[in-house]
This record gives C-alpha cells, sequence and structure tokens, in this order.
C-alpha cells in the first residue's frame, strides 16, 4: 500500500497531550514533523495522498490515521489559503518555538481545499470523532471553533476553485 509518508505508528502510544487548536496534540506535531521530513517540493504531493486517503478509507480510521493528524492537514493548507492568516501565524509561531521544523508550504494549494473540507468533515464534522472526548464544555465550544474557522477558509477557497 502506497501511503503519504513512509513511516507510519502503527498504534497509538498513549493521549498525551490534546488541545483545542489545530497542531495542539502530540500526534498533530508527530503529524508535521513527519511532514518536515518531506523536501519541501513533496509537501503538497503527501497531503494530496493523505486526504485522498483518509475520502477513500473512512474504515481505516483510528488504524491508519487519526482525527488529529486530519484536523493538522487541513490546518496546513488552510494556511496558504485567503483567510487562513491565523493558521499560518501558528505554525510560524511552532517554528520559532523550535518546536516543529518550518512544514509550510510555499506556495497556495487551492485544488487542494476540497480534499482538506472533505477529510475535516469526516474526522471533526458534527458529531465526528475529534469531537468527542472533550473534558468540559469551554474545550468543546473552542474545538468547535477551531472546526468552523477551519471549514470557512477551506470552503471559500475550495468554491472558488471548483
Amino acid at each position: 500500500m502506497d501511503f503519504w509518508f513512509d513511516d507510519r505508528l502503527e498504534e497509538a502510544t498513549g493521549m498525551g497531550t490534546f488541545g483545542t487548536g489545530p497542531f495542539s496534540s502530540d500526534g498533530a506535531m508527530d503529524f508535521l514533523e513527519e511532514l518536515a521530513e518531506r523536501p519541501p517540493e513533496r509537501r503538497g504531493l503527501a497531503l494530496t495522498r493523505m486526504l485522498l486517503f483518509v475520502k477513500d478509507n473512512p474504515e481505516l480510521l483510528w488504524r491508519e490515521f487519526f482525527p488529529d493528524e486530519v484536523v493538522a492537514a487541513a490546518a496546513v493548507v488552510a494556511a496558504t489559503l485567503p483567510g487562513g492568516q491565523q493558521f499560518d501565524e501558528q505554525l510560524e509561531a511552532l517554528v520559532k518555538h523550535d518546536l516543529v521544523s518550518d512544514v509550510r508550504l510555499a506556495a497556495p494549494v487551492p485544488d487542494l481545499a476540497s480534499a482538506a473540507l472533505q477529510a475535516l468533515t469526516f474526522v471533526a464534522g458534527p458529531g465526528g470523532p475529534w469531537h468527542q472526548g472533550w473534558t468540559n464544555a469551554t474545550d468543546a465550544a473552542e474545538a468547535r471553533e477551531t472546526v468552523a474557522v477551519l471549514s470557512r477558509v477551506l470552503t471559500l477557497d475550495g468554491g472558488a476553485s471548483e
């Protein structure tokens, strides 16, 4: 099978940290580290493969991909689009604080907006797995807002490019 990354974690090793932002979990940070291992010119292709894999293989959720990875991937795409500056700034802050290598894409990828939105909707739509398990109402509301903002950015550009 051809995955978007060469090496994948075979199983979750524990909950670790998990926050309501698109890059606020161990899984999201691991995803960004894996993406950073790709040459910059191949990151768009890696994101394309991942997003299409999620769309074509929803039954592999929790085995081959995780909701926080998908949310992070959608945010990397959104960071390149009009209205996605906050996601670009979040990535820049992670780099500035030496938490991850720079994974920002060199150019906008509007053709990925639709695939990113579909994958995001699958894992983080109403009642989706990314929304399960928040321990308080404030975190649940912040998580919904993260997804709402991501969805708006991806929808604005996704609709313009179709």
